[in-house]
């Protein structure tokens, strides 16, 4: 507990706040001086990351402090990158009266926003972004889920009833643990608030193992166990897993009776594939996939985590629904050191609002998942007319031109814009097109409170910070910039849905102040309950309101008729017979590799690749085995073309036995041309470019955009 009086914004001194670069909400400790920000370390007094934060946090100095941050508005008065200052007012002004012009004409839904990852750990910001959408009578909503957690949103609804909660290891107590497609010692634990990750890993290991699936030897598999798989092939490693479990009987049929239905049907189905052709698809010796199967099935407790490399393939669902019914079928569902579903502070909204199928894509006609829009149909959505045709479109914290397929082609959609906005803190891929770029508020500047992640952590705490600095320049906050907007065409405040008689219109601290207190910790339900106030005055650093996750409490969260899980329906069987049909594992013919991605420590997605401590001495590599290398003849260091159906990119090629034969890996997030001086001047390539934006291409249950397991010729440039 802490008494002392809390600084405020600009003081000088040792704030206390937290990082919001990920799920892991690491706890910071930042020292200013004369204003500015010079040093962020860890919080040693945070009671769960406990001095730990990674080199990513740390370098957020250089992000609030960048000569190259824009600090005004600006408007663009010639071709794309090209702008002048101009103030508030008149920024807003012309937007406002633009926006206006344009639903007027064309109606709501002629107006869309792309919301970027930074939106996802702060408070409340998705939720006034579609208050500010619903204002203006639209519900076009486009962010990263598609290229992100679309398929695990999905498979979370089907099994359980909620696309909004997360099945997680309780990291603490789990004796074995499978890691398919993630990266923890890169990436933290995607979808799960640990920010001391590594020692748990560490810690599993030592109990009974961690087993990390992956086409790459990742620096979280060199630490553990490397089974190396192809490219896009989990679904084939996870088929052959379940098949020992059901034939060797490694399981309770009576407490599958009384937790789930549909498991007879998906044991009769997965019988029907052969084994060897399931191990000769996804490279793995089906002895070796049988001693996994008994590991997993054994262990005295043990859970199956997957992440982004399972989100992005030919199957992206089947395989995400495979990995809840095989965390499932071996009990570890509701299991303390098994597979669990947290405690929020805040409770997580119900599945009701946005039932998956209710509403299909205008392109494509696939179904929206969270409502959401497939993001790689961005392009053709402004592009194509008819009703609903995308005229306006405000960009919050993105660059889809990075992130989607082909942004090569939404270049050109974004020039054809009635109306362009951008919010952010750098000129960016994107937002060189905008007709107006708006200076938004670095995390630092702004309050904050994780109340939504604490639901996803083994150790689960609430903390809430006070802005570090007051907005740097000219910069102001996403809400106060929808809200100016709103305010300005007569409509009401973005957060006017979530007031109260005392309180109509809302700042996102007032509303999650309230949802925090009506919560089940919460002060309108205990005299010492938690609030803002509590928070701030008695527990800067952060407060676990449980001891550990109450593993027991997933059942609650189980929506489903009957409380019981499903593990297999429609969109499970139709996958199914997708997988069938694809006919029997072909052979390479020796040109075609298969592209995945990677990230680094270091980087995250596009934007903090600025930073010169974070990008010194880093060249992004087309990472190659040597086999495959000798075979085309290409060196190490020398510099490829790279061919998709529709694209190219050229590229310096890394020869390493660190990737399987038969594929090549490159990470996201490059090929930068915006007003990022230092990160223009790195050579690298936007990999993106090589992937299709067909809707016919993608996953149709999903609109999950292939993005792993690429087709691609490299020869010599």
């Amino acid at each position: 507990m802490s008494l002392k009086t809390p600084l405020l914004p600009g003081d000088d001194g040792e704030h206390i706040s937290f990082c919001r670069l990920c799920e892991a909400l690491c706890g910071l400790s930042v020292a200013v001086e004369g204003g500015r920000i010079v040093r962020v370390g860890p919080d040693r007094d945070h009671p769960v990351s406990q001095g730990h934060i990674c080199v990513k946090g740390a370098r957020m100095v250089d992000i609030v402090h960048d000569p190259d941050r824009m600090l005004h508005p600006l408007r663009r008065r010639g071709d794309p990158g090209e702008f002048e200052r101009v103030s508030w007012d008149e920024a807003l002004d012309d937007i406002a009266g633009r926006l206006a012009s344009i639903t007027d004409q064309h109606g709501g839904e002629s107006v869309a926003t792309f919301i970027g990852n930074p939106a996802s750990f702060g408070s409340l910001h998705p939720a006034y972004m579609n208050g500010f959408l619903r204002a203006l009578g639209s519900a076009r909503k486009f962010n990263s889920l598609h290229a992100d957690t679309g398929a695990k949103n999905l498979a979370m609804e089907l099994t359980y009833g909620n696309p909004f909660r997360y099945t997680f290891p309780d990291l603490e107590h789990c004796d074995f643990l499978i890691v398919i497609g993630g990266n923890p010692v890169a990436s933290h634990m995607s979808l799960v608030s640990e920010p001391r990750v590594v020692d748990r890993l560490d810690a599993i290991a030592a109990r009974g193992g961690v087993v990390v699936v992956d086409p790459r030897r990742t620096e979280t598999a060199r630490r553990y166990e490397h089974l190396p798989v192809r490219p896009d092939s989990d679904i084939w490693l996870v088929m052959l897993l379940l098949r020992t479990i059901f034939d060797e009987e490694l399981f309770d049929s009576a407490t599958l009776d009384a937790a789930a239905t549909g498991w007879q049907e998906l044991r009769n189905t997965v019988a029907q594939f052969s084994l060897e052709d399931a191990s000769a698809r996804c490279g793995v010796d089906v002895a070796a996939a049988a001693a996994l199967a008994r590991r997993l099935a054994l262990s005295r407790t043990a859970a199956v985590y997957t992440r982004l490399g399972t989100g992005r393939g030919t199957f992206a669902t089947l395989t995400n629904l495979m990995i809840e019914a095989l965390n499932i079928v071996t009990g570890r569902l509701g299991q303390s050191g098994g597979w669990v579903i947290g405690q929020g502070a805040v409770p997580a909204p119900s599945s009701n609002h946005f039932p998956y199928g209710a509403k299909r894509s205008r392109i494509g006609n696939l179904p929206l998942i969270l409502d959401i829009a497939p993001g790689g149909t961005l392009a053709d959505e402004i592009t194509t007319p008819g009703k609903g045709q995308i005229r306006a479109l405000i960009v919050d914290s993105g660059n889809p031109v990075l992130s989607y397929p082909r942004g090569d082609r939404l270049e050109l959609a974004l020039a054809s814009l009635d109306l362009h906005v951008s919010f952010d803190l750098y000129i960016n891929e994107t937002n060189r097109f905008a007709d107006y770029i708006l200076p938004a508020t670095s995390f630092l500047e702004r309050a904050d409170m994780n109340e939504l992640w604490g639901a996803n952590a083994p150790r689960p705490w609430i903390q809430y910070t006070d802005a570090v600095l007051a907005p740097q320049g000219e910069a102001r906050t996403e809400f106060a910039i929808y809200a100016a907007i709103l305010e300005r065409m007569g409509l009401p405040s973005p957060l006017a849905m979530m007031g109260t008689p005392d309180c109509p219109d809302p700042d996102p601290m007032t509303a999650v102040d309230a949802r925090l207190q009506a919560g089940p910790w919460g002060a309108a339900s205990m005299p010492d309950g938690l609030s803002i106030a509590m928070l701030r005055e008695e527990h800067p650093h952060g407060y676990r309101y449980l001891p550990k996750v109450d593993a027991a409490a997933t059942q609650s969260a189980i929506t489903l008729p009957g409380g019981k899980v499903s593990l297999f329906g429609e969109v499970c069987a139709a996958e199914f017979e997708r997988l069938l049909a694809s006919g029997p594992a072909a052979l390479s013919d020796g040109e075609t590799l298969l592209l995945f991605g990677r990230r680094r420590l270091q980087s995250l997605n596009s934007w903090m690749h600025n930073s010169e401590r974070l990008t010194r001495g880093h060249q992004p590599s087309m990472q190659i085995n040597p086999a495959d290398a000798q075979r085309l003849g290409i060196a190490d260091g020398q510099r490829v073309a790279v061919y998709g159906s529709d694209n190219r990119i050229i590229v310096p090629v890394e020869v390493t036995a660190d990737v399987v034969p038969g594929s090549v890996c490159y990470p996201h997030g490059w090929g930068h041309r915006g007003g990022w001086q230092r990160a223009n001047a790195i050579e690298g390539a936007n990999v993106n470019l090589l992937a299709s934006d067909n809707p016919a291409d993608w996953e149709q249950v999903s609109g999950m955009c292939l993005l792993d397991g690429i087709p691609v010729r490299i020869e010599p440039a």
